[in-house]
């Protein structure tokens, strides 16, 4: 069979490369993305109470150990709040946002500081917080209500721009979700990558070919011999007895196994935020249904294509049921058999 694999496998190549290099790309990903995480998880963190504005720098990672200079919160969304927070370094204020059990500890810790800032003590709160997270500059938004909160408390234009760091230590982004991302890709990546090396350099795109050439009886060079003459589309070759479907993997069908063959247009509309119509996708493809009540499917570049597809297999094979309609469709989920028994008389019997 080294003509007929030769053939199919040169076939392959538009498939297969394709993914291959898409793989690598997935592998690589991951790969970074572990890196990474790695680097971070080997800086161990640097706490953020020990650098100053000038030290700190946006889009790393730090953590707060033992935490409480905490004194209020300036916004809050459905998931977390805002937090206030004094920097002792450098004694600026910043941002530190968090949710779940921290959070609630930062409440707690609010509510213990009021008491010192009234002078009904003489110590902040005893309780604390550790948390790590990302550095970043706040958003437009939290810019805004940070500034607003700054103004209402009696700062100045002039000490909000002496005392105030516009960014947040945002405790949702760590690197254990960098960490799972990188672990996850680099498993796609790889077993994605294993699995098209497999097929593209060993046999696995050509097994169901020749799993079908021996249940038939076909002779290879005969088959090799009429695929190079074939009539070829995006993802099916056409000759005049049978066809070979090109996707995962090649597969021969040949047409006196089908018993209906129709073409199918599928539309997808996308909208903005499920309201706006913001463009479609058609999918066009040609569905084979064998005997066996198995729909082969290929994916065409168009209608046009589609329709060549339907009318070369129908052409050679004319005793089949070629075309859609509701009525085809239901006998076809409530008693397939009519359907196979129809073509059977078409061809005189013959299966």
């Amino acid at each position: 069979m080294g003509e007929l694999t030769n053939k199919l496998k040169a076939r392959a190549r538009r498939t297969y490369i394709p993914m291959i290099i898409a793989s690598a790309i997935c592998l690589i990903a991951g790969l970074a993305l572990l890196g990474s995480a790695a680097a971070t998880r080997m800086n161990q963190f640097k706490e953020l109470s020990d650098y100053t504005q000038d030290q700190l720098e946006t889009g790393n990672y730090y953590k707060l150990t033992d935490y409480n200079y905490i004194f209020d919160y300036f916004a809050e969304d459905g998931d977390g709040k805002y937090f206030l927070v004094l920097r002792p370094s450098d004694n600026q204020w910043m941002g530190l946002y968090m949710k779940g059990s921290a959070m609630k500890t930062a409440e707690q810790i609010i509510e213990e500081n009021d008491k010192y800032l009234r002078e009904e003590t003489d110590y902040l709160s005893e309780s604390t917080v550790s948390v790590k997270g990302r550095l970043r500059s706040m958003g437009s938004e939290e810019n805004r209500f940070f500034r607003e909160y700054l103004e209402t408390a009696g700062f100045s234009s002039a000490q909000i721009d002496n005392q105030a760091d516009f960014r947040t230590l945002d405790t949702s982004e760590t690197d254990t979700g960098m960490l799972i991302a990188g672990i996850v890709l680099t498993a796609i990546g790889m077993i994605w990558l294993f699995w098209n090396l497999k097929n593209f350099v060993g046999n696995g795109y050509v097994q169901k070919v020749e799993a079908k050439i021996a249940e038939r009886g076909m002779n290879p060079e005969q088959v090799a011999a009429a695929l190079g003459s074939a009539n070829s589309f995006k993802n099916v070759d056409l000759t005049p007895s049978f066809a070979v479907t090109h996707g995962m993997a090649a597969e021969l069908i040949p047409y006196d196994e089908l018993v209906w063959v129709y073409k199918q247009v599928h539309t997808t509309v996308h909208k903005l935020y499920g309201l706006i119509p913001t463009g479609k996708t058609v999918v066009h493809k040609a569905m084979l249904v064998d005997r066996a009540h198995q729909t082969h499917e290929v994916s065409c570049k168009n209608e046009a294509e589609s329709d060549q597809i339907i009318q070369y297999i129908s052409g050679y094979a004319p005793y089949l049921v070629a075309g859609y309609s509701d009525e085809i469709a239901r006998t076809a989920q409530t008693d397939f058999a009519q359907i196979v028994q129809y073509v059977d008389r078409q061809r005189g019997g013959e299966v």
